[in-house]
């Protein structure tokens, strides 16, 4: 059983100080009204997640982030990082939006 648990372990001993530093760095600043935010920020995670449903390979990774981020910002309420997570997500959705556009 030890055997088993050993690369469970190890995967705690990298992400617990990852976790450690993301909270020094998320934390409640610049605090944006809920309803109206949430529902945009419900639409612009949708729109990526529909950008990750392209076949070719790792496109996916980059739209995730995003995603991550503004998964941390909504948690912690932090204005700041919405702000730059959605300013991120924007740049990623004009790629997008321009890389179809070009295809037709």
């Amino acid at each position: 059983m030890q055997g088993e648990s050993r690369p469970f372990v190890a995967l705690l001993r990298r992400a617990i100080p990852a976790a450690r530093f993301l909270e020094k760095l998320v934390h409640p600043r610049w605090r944006p009204p809920a309803g109206t935010t949430r529902r945009i920020t419900g639409l612009v995670m949708l729109l990526l997640g529909v950008t990750m449903l392209s076949p070719i390979p790792l496109t996916g990774i980059a739209p995730a982030l995003a995603i991550t981020l503004i998964s941390f910002a909504d948690l912690e309420r932090d204005g700041l990082l919405l702000g730059i997570a959605c300013l991120a997500a924007f740049l990623l959705l004009e790629t997008a939006f321009a890389t179809v556009w070009g295809a037709f």
